[in-house]
């Protein structure tokens, strides 16, 4: 049994380890009883070895309370006194600090990690320490990692946005060790000092800041971008189309220096230092040509990583290929996905959260099923096959092999790219075999000789990047081409856990049966059940998995298409509003999608409501309903119109002079939406027994010269009523147009629920018109210590007086709500605002 268990012995206590870390993540604060097992597992194991014992299960026990304990610093509420989350939501503070890495500019923001040193509040010093995102907007300071930087702001404290499903922003910063986030003008940063104690950081900033201005003066801006991305690790001057054209052809991850750039470096820098080492006959002698080969080509693979700027990225992919490389030095038979596993388990021992990062799952899922693809299946076969049989057979097998290389990553990869990336590109294989080479191989070694030879002979330096820039435009023209291709890219939802596990024991169950085909075994059939069964193994667990798969999907269709309740959440959008209703038969409705009044700053549609629709299965919206065109209700809708496959609009036909109202009509027209006429929409609809009804604005309403009935007052207001139950959607109508639409609609006004006039706004909600609609449950969506104060406490004791249960997105998350017609369920996603 234990030679089973531990025929690879990391990989099981790398499993151990994993699992350990899971476990904290989901259930943390047991650190007293993990330590406690983790004492006991020690002394039981000491006493193994002792009296020589076998302890099989040990091992793997005491790494899972390991893993565990390692995690939970993390999650630890006992900070000192002086730490920065303390401050956090409070007054402005001036703040002085060190720039801990290389800042990214992304759409004219400038973002970067600050160690805080102290802190004043009204001429009192304040000694903190803790780190913080800044985020800079409008002038752009150059600031560099190391340096000493001064501003004044507010610490704002972390939050998600409390959707079911929805991304982790909160842990995700806790584990780069960051506690708050600041935002401010650019140009009221100062800056200190220039980093120069650390000389060696300062030396190769400084030498990254030189080499970028090089490139920038060498060649064009489009290549400059890329090729400052792949030699330094820079990827702020790469342009919105060109990141676009890398996502829809599958090859975003060349853009980023991790393991296949890293990796290519190794392999170059290898069969170089080989070939030398191989005219030394000492070498030769001393079967030294692999093993001095190996630990020379570090020297190149660690000073690459420097020069990227050694993010976290970066640091996984030289410990993965330095593990690599020197399994030649104290390995005789290497072992690949033994190798796989040290380097994993150095990773995670280093830095546990590394387990949850995506660059982390990506690259060394890629490399294990590249290593278990190559050898369950018949290029190993024909490998054997073809040996001394000439050039051609080898070079098929090469051609061969850097196609499967491809396969392998991008099957194995799939599950997890669809569950963080929603899309899945149908020319991926054809475009890796294009950039790989091009732009992987020969980009970055000539580049990276460009770099070398830079201090050595300019002329040189600058001739080979001239050269450099013509085969990058050559290769970006290529996949230009694949990724304005119509079926190049497609969108998906989002994999439950389950589907990926499933996903993943269908895959490996395929290459066991590869494997037999390949070594072609005969087992002796002896008649023993026991023997009959295991030969069929994989056949059952396939069956197994098919007959899961099928129970899988028509769960699904069941909770999507097969249901017969009414369901309507008000997502949580921060300061906005929007509201999914999902219809018996699977029709599905938006009503508003919240919005900040800068999607290039940060898109809801893209980041809150496009993923929350995904992770519920939903590619199709039937129906928008566009209330107003305020930013906070109409940006969100942007992404959702051009993403997904939606049907019609709703509107009430008013234009606005913005940005967003003009790319929503580009987007309609683009997509060819059906936008309904307001005349047209205003006579209400039934659709799979849910009804309709436009309350407001009246059909004539643009015809009338009152300034008042304008913006907010020709909000949208739109009933649904499914049996006894009824919501109201009021967009951001006032109190002038709640008196209006009280004379033009009366009785229709009473409403079971209420998502609540302008977020909770003094502006709204008055008393005639709450006692008009007489909610039992009203909904109020705002953000998180808006600025605006919203909702006011008039309005609140409004409703309470009225004897409404009052749910706010801003502390109960979304608000998820059901109905059959007779009786009303609610479940807010936070339960104890307070928490």
């Amino acid at each position: 049994m234990a030679v089973n268990i531990y025929h690879r012995p990391l990989i099981p206590l790398l499993i151990s380890l994993m699992t350990g870390i899971l476990c904290g993540l989901f259930l943390p604060g047991y650190s007293l009883w993990a330590y406690l097992f983790t004492a006991s597992c020690f002394v039981f194991l000491l006493i193994k070895i002792v009296r020589k014992k076998s302890a099989v299960f040990l091992p793997i026990i005491l790494f899972i309370f390991l893993g565990y304990l390692s995690i939970q610093p993390w999650f630890c509420n006992k900070v000192s006194p002086s730490h920065i989350s303390y401050y956090a939501d409070g007054v402005p503070l001036n703040i002085s600090g060190q720039v801990t890495e290389s800042p990214e500019i992304k759409n004219n923001r400038l973002s970067f990690v600050v160690l805080v040193q102290k802190a004043e509040d009204n001429g009192k010093i304040i000694p903190v320490s803790g780190k913080i995102k800044v985020n800079a907007i409008k002038s752009i300071p150059d600031i560099s990692a190391g340096d000493k930087v001064t501003f004044q702001s507010k610490i704002r404290s972390l939050r998600n946005f409390n959707n079911p499903g929805a991304f982790d922003y909160k842990t995700y910063m806790l584990f780069k060790g960051i506690s708050g986030t600041a935002y401010i003008a650019g140009d009221k940063i100062g800056i200190e000092e220039k980093d120069k104690n650390i000389k060696g950081r300062w030396l190769i900033e400084n030498v990254r800041k030189k080499f970028s201005v090089f490139i920038d003066e060498s060649v064009p801006a489009r290549e400059a971008g890329v090729l400052k991305a792949l030699i330094i690790g820079d990827q702020n001057s790469i342009s919105k189309q060109i990141r676009e054209d890398f996502n829809r052809t599958g090859t975003s991850h060349v853009l980023s220096i991790s393991g296949l750039h890293v990796g290519i470096v190794a392999t170059v820098s290898f069969l170089f230092f080989k070939t030398i080492l191989s005219y030394f006959n000492f070498f030769l002698w001393k079967a030294w040509t692999k093993k001095g080969a190996a630990i020379l080509s570090l020297i190149p693979v660690i000073i690459y990583g420097l020069l990227a700027g050694m993010p976290p990225s970066t640091q996984r992919a030289v410990v993965m290929v330095s593990v690599f490389l020197l399994s030649f030095f104290v390995e005789r038979d290497q072992d690949a996905i033994n190798t796989l596993a040290v380097a994993a388990l150095l990773i995670l021992a280093v830095h546990p959260p590394s387990l949850f990062m995506i660059s982390f799952q990506l690259s060394f899922i890629s490399v294990f099923f590249i290593v278990l693809g190559m050898n369950y299946t018949l290029y190993r076969k024909n490998k054997k096959d073809e040996v001394d049989k000439g050039w051609l057979p080898g070079l098929r097998r090469k051609v061969t092999a850097f196609f499967l290389v491809s396969l392998f990553a991008t099957i194995g990869t799939l599950p997890v790219v669809m569950y963080y990336f929603n899309r899945i590109s149908l020319v991926g294989l054809a475009a890796n075999c294009i950039a790989v080479p091009l732009i992987g191989f020969a980009v970055v070694s000539a580049g990276l000789l460009s770099f070398a030879l830079h201090p050595l002979s300019i002329v040189l330096s600058v001739w080979l990047i001239k050269a450099d820039s013509v085969i990058l435009e050559f290769a970006l023209e290529i996949l230009k081409y694949f990724a304005q291709l119509p079926f190049s890219a497609v969108k998906t939802v989002t994999p439950s856990v389950f589907e990926i596990v499933l996903y993943y024991l269908f895959l490996f169950t395929v290459f066991v049966f590869l494997k037999r085909i390949i070594i072609n075994k005969e087992t002796e059939k002896t008649g023993s059940v026991f023997e009959s069964i295991m030969s069929r193994a994989p056949f059952i667990a396939l069956i197994i998995l098919i007959i899961a798969g099928y129970a899988d999907l028509w769960h699904w269709l069941d909770k999507r298409f097969f249901h017969k309740d009414l369901r309507v959440t008000s997502v949580d959008v921060g300061q906005g509003t929007s509201s999914l209703l999902e219809l018996p038969g699977g029709y599905n409705v938006l009503v508003d999608g919240g919005g900040f009044s800068d999607n290039d700053m940060f898109d809801v549609g893209e980041n809150i409501i496009a993923p929350f629709l995904w992770k519920k299965k939903i590619n199709t919206v039937d129906l928008l309903v566009l209330s107003h065109t305020d930013s906070d209700h109409l940006n969100g809708l942007l992404y959702i119109a051009d993403n997904f496959n939606v049907k019609e609009i709703w509107s009430n036909g008013e234009a606005a002079d913005s940005l967003g109202y003009k790319n929503f009509l580009e987007i309609i027209k683009k997509k060819n939406i059906k936008m309904q006429i307001f005349e047209d929409i205003k006579k209400g609809r039934a659709i799979n027994g849910v009804m309709f009804k436009i309350l407001y604005p009246e059909a004539d309403f643009m015809e009338k010269t009152e300034k008042w009935r304008k913006g907010d007052n020709s909000s949208l207001v739109l009933k649904t009523v499914f049996g006894t139950k009824s919501f109201l959607f009021t967009g951001d109508i006032k109190a002038r147009g709640e008196a209006d639409i009280i004379k033009v609609a009366g009785g229709l006004l009473k409403s079971t629920v209420i998502v609540v006039p302008h977020h909770g706004s003094k502006t709204s909600s008055t008393q005639e018109f709450i006692d008009q609609v007489d909610p039992k449950i009203a909904i109020i969506s705002a953000g998180w210590k808006n600025r605006y104060k919203f909702p006011n406490p008039l309005v609140l004791d409004r409703y309470k007086q009225k004897m409404c249960e009052i749910y706010r997105t801003d502390e109960n998350g979304a608000v998820l709500m059901s109905t059959d017609g007779i009786e009303l369920m609610i479940k807010p996603t936070v339960i104890d605002s307070k928490s």
